[in-house]
């Protein structure tokens, strides 16, 4: 008798061992706050980035089985563009949507994609980083800051707008003040042009604009309707100086720290969240000088003999730049890795 409880304790003893052990595992839940600039109420159709967030946090959600909590934090609530990227950088946010070059104070390479003239196109970034110098650009981002970038997200190109003074040529830019990126290659170049850089925050613009503290600033078509500086300003020039590209940026640690399911449900997730980025980038850069345009805004499209003159005035000083700042190793392998693709 006392040989038969015993027996029965065991299995009992070893049954609970077994759904205590599966329930341990499957009742780990993996928390994932994620920060933007961009406010909340947005929509998916109006926001590249809002797209990209949003559809993420669909696909984590549908094919989680509940262990991601993917919370989406809007309008700046996790701190500026920098604080988050910062935070996905040491452990305590774990995912970041945001430009590329946001990631420069840790990752100086990242201003590569600063350098202006020296991408020519959307397709060509996007060979770029499926390439094996992409691939070595994203290890290395992830062993050296702990930021993995998953997905990159072209928004087309960056180009100069102001409230009041039309824009034609690069000597109009000459005794503006213009917001720019924190960004020493955009400090320069505005530099370059005469022009008086003052880095902000994007979500300071606005009312830098409206105060007059600032004349312009320069941005990507998808962003300039995105945050609605559009109001204020009333001339652009399509001069393309740089690529504005969206990456999403996880905590390395955090993504290593994953099952291996799970980090595979993050990478599709990110799949899903690019394809439907993308379709919106797209169709807003297709149709958003058209939109601009509607809203009283003077668009200057030069033609490519003005678009050199624009670039000459500012690209030699910027690449010296560059060099300086990541060394002339760097840079001359990221030229040319763009040459090898042309």
């Amino acid at each position: 008798m006392r040989k038969r409880l015993f027996v029965l304790v065991l299995v009992m003893l070893m049954a609970f061992g077994v759904f205590a052990s599966g329930a341990k595992e499957g009742g780990d839940v993996y928390k994932m706050s994620a920060g933007t600039s961009i406010a909340a109420g947005i929509t998916k159709e109006e926001s590249v980035d809002i797209a990209y967030l949003q559809t993420f946090k669909e696909y984590i959600d549908a094919h989680s089985d509940g262990r991601i909590e993917f919370t989406i934090f809007y309008g700046n609530s996790l701190g500026s563009d920098a604080d988050v990227c910062a935070g996905v950088s040491n452990g305590t946010i774990e995912f970041y949507v945001g430009d590329i070059t946001t990631a420069s104070s840790y990752y100086k390479p990242s201003l590569l994609f600063s350098i202006p003239g020296a991408v020519s196109s959307a397709e060509q970034a996007q060979k770029l980083f499926e390439s094996e110098w992409g691939k070595n650009f994203i290890e290395d981002c992830a062993d050296t800051t702990n930021i993995r970038i998953l997905g990159v997200v072209s928004k087309g190109f960056r180009n100069f707008t102001t409230v009041d003074i039309p824009l034609e040529k690069p000597e109009d830019i000459n005794g503006l003040t213009l917001r720019v990126l924190n960004n020493p290659l955009y400090i320069q170049m505005v530099e370059s042009l005469g022009g008086n850089p003052v880095p902000l925050d994007i979500s300071e613009l606005y009312t830098a604009l409206q105060n007059g503290i600032v004349d312009g600033h320069e941005n990507a078509v998808p962003n300039i309707l995105q945050d609605k500086t559009y109001e204020l300003e009333k001339y652009l020039v399509l001069d393309g100086h740089t690529g504005a590209y969206l990456c999403g940026m996880i905590s390395d640690s955090f993504f290593a720290g994953l099952p291996e399911d799970l980090q595979q449900v993050v990478l599709d997730a990110n799949d899903a969240a690019v394809a439907a980025a993308n379709a919106v980038s797209e169709k807003i850069i297709s149709e958003g000088i058209e939109t601009l345009k509607a809203n009283g805004v003077t668009v200057y499209e030069p033609s490519a003999e003005e678009i050199a003159q624009w670039h000459a005035a500012y690209k030699d000083d910027c690449m010296e730049i560059a060099r300086n700042q990541m060394g002339a190793e760097t840079v001359d392998g990221f030229i040319a890795a763009l040459a090898e693709i042309e």
